[in-house]
């Protein structure tokens, strides 16, 4: 019997670990089928990473906030360095002894309102609450629904197996479906064995990874942005007049200048490709762009622009069915969830990592997301009651929708990691008042407003000091970054410009025109004086 049980011992799974042990709940079990911990992010498991693997967040956003990543490290690490850097994560706080590896789930129930029943390949375990972190990469395959795919008569593959059938894709002539950075990265590795195109059918944003060889572009943004943009001009407005030319289209529409790739949403409502060195593969000829496909005879494919190429192979990296693949647990505990973390239909199960933002990274939403837990299961923060927690889901629902009109059907997770963070930070009491942080230490203040944003904000509140120091560490390091001082420039320079547009067209005309009514009124009433004389 357990206080809590963890079903997953990927990055998020270890993050909730860490924190109950922080809040003295020390009875816990994590259970994973793979071999070895952290998911995806070891190449020995399956599906796991690629040697050729680069994190497409950057080294600020793949920093967990009590563990920092050094100052010497890479602006975009590889795979193999985030694995080492998470292992020596489980071993300085002492969590290997809680990780039960090598065991599959089988089923879970709750047969009475309390305990929660686990049985496994290998044993049977019963807990007061249970946390679900089988992250989304998994076993369960996304397919196309389209049936014509059935009448292709080549080889059909989905890129969870690309690395058993890596060797034998030599010389053949290669479609890829799918706009994601998987698709490209693969994209990548195919390109110069072998006669490649790539089908995004409804359109996709790229986002460079750097403006410079050591200026993150994921770093190109503050707090003081963030409150600009959302706050004063609107994200389409921001879109339609600051960043449609100067920002976005720097690199062509969508980022890279194909129409039959051309994106249906702006770009701060939508979710981006990182992986954009396909875009260089393409201009070479490397790689044939081409919208959605319409028609497959035999080996013969029809594409929106009436294209018709012939395959040897097609290669689905269509991604994977993250929630519906856990088909050990009743539908009704995933199907409504509060902050996409609190099954409203039960107290005691919680979800871990199910989330995409459009910038940062899942592993740094994932540890503030374990901290509104592992507090929640110590009784230290109380969540609203099941009618408030319906509502409120219901309106984030709507607003998602609104927000993500492009993403939220195929993305259910797709958030804003800005303002999803600072929720969650309102939550678990970790948002540092500026006003008295303006008072109390003026440069630190000055650093988290107008710095890149960054998760180390949500210690500064911390009760461990250890932790508030550490964080400190970390933000005075981010303001040493080379592209502070271009994040600076560009957008003073900008509110500069807006400034001057208020003063020119709005503030000038009424200061003219209140000159002119006074000078007016004034020469009215000398004019009746001089009658009266």
């Amino acid at each position: 019997m357990y206080n809590t049980i963890i079903i997953g011992a990927g990055i998020s799974g270890i993050f909730v670990l860490k924190h109950l042990i922080e809040n003295n709940i020390r009875n816990v079990l994590v259970i994973d089928k793979n071999k070895f911990p952290f998911g995806v992010w070891d190449k020995r498991n399956h599906p796991g990473i690629f040697e050729e693997t680069y994190c497409v967040s950057s080294r600020l956003y793949m920093t967990i906030s009590d563990f920092p990543l050094t100052n010497t490290d890479a602006e975009f690490p590889n795979g193999e360095h985030i694995t080492k850097y998470y292992n020596d994560y489980l071993k300085n706080f002492n969590l290997v002894k809680y990780l039960h590896m090598n065991e599959d789930v089988l089923k879970v129930n709750k047969i009475n309102k309390n305990i929660w029943y686990i049985k496994t390949n290998k044993n049977f375990y019963k807990c007061k609450n249970l946390v679900i972190a089988t992250g989304t990469t998994n076993r369960c395959l996304n397919f196309p629904k389209d049936n014509i795919f059935k009448k292709f008569s080549g080889k059909m593959y989905h890129c969870d197996e690309f690395k058993k059938i890596r060797n034998k894709l030599k010389n053949k002539k290669i479609l890829i479906i799918g706009g994601s950075d998987y698709a490209s990265d693969i994209s990548e590795l195919l390109k110069n064995s072998n006669e490649l195109t790539l089908s995004v059918r409804n359109g996709v944003w790229f986002q460079n990874r750097t403006l410079g060889a050591y200026e993150a572009a994921d770093m190109f943004y503050s707090r003081y942005v963030d409150f600009f943009v959302k706050n004063i001009l609107g994200k389409k407005y921001f879109h339609d007049n600051v960043g449609e030319d100067d920002v976005f289209n720097m690199w062509g529409k969508g980022g890279h200048g194909i129409d039959d790739w051309k994106p249906k949403c702006d770009y701060l409502n939508s979710y981006y490709v990182k992986s954009r060195e396909i875009i260089n593969s393409i201009s070479k000829g490397l790689i044939d762009p081409k919208g959605k496909i319409i028609n497959i005879k035999n080996n013969r494919v029809k594409f929106i622009d009436n294209d018709i190429k012939e395959f040897d192979v097609i290669l689905f990296c269509t991604g994977y069915d993250a929630l519906n693949c856990n088909k050990f647990l009743d539908d009704k505990y995933i199907k409504n969830r509060y902050k996409h973390i609190f099954s409203i239909n039960d107290n005691n199960i919680f979800f871990v990592g199910f989330i995409r933002p459009y910038l940062t990274s899942i592993p740094m939403i994932s540890e503030l997301q374990s901290r509104w837990i592992s507090d929640v299961i110590a009784k230290k923060v109380k969540l609203p009651s099941k009618t408030t927690m319906i509502s409120i889901d219901k309106k984030d629902k709507e607003n998602q929708k609104k927000e993500f009109p492009c993403s939220y059907k195929r993305i259910g997770g797709i958030v804003d990691p800005y303002d999803y963070c600072n929720m969650i930070g309102k939550n678990i009491g970790a948002n540092k008042n500026l006003f008295l942080l303006f008072l109390t230490d003026i440069n630190l203040w000055y650093k988290v407003l107008f710095d890149s944003w960054n998760h180390h904000y949500f210690r500064l509140n911390d009760k461990d000091k250890k932790k508030i120091l550490i964080a400190k560490k970390n933000i005075n390091m981010i303001h040493k970054n080379k592209i502070e001082d271009k994040l600076k420039k560009k957008y003073i320079k900008g509110i500069v410009y807006k400034i001057e547009r208020v003063l020119i067209y709005i503030i000038l005309p009424i200061f003219l025109i209140t000159i002119i009514m006074l000078v007016y009124v004034l020469l009215k009433y000398l004019f009746k004086i001089k009658l009266k004389i």
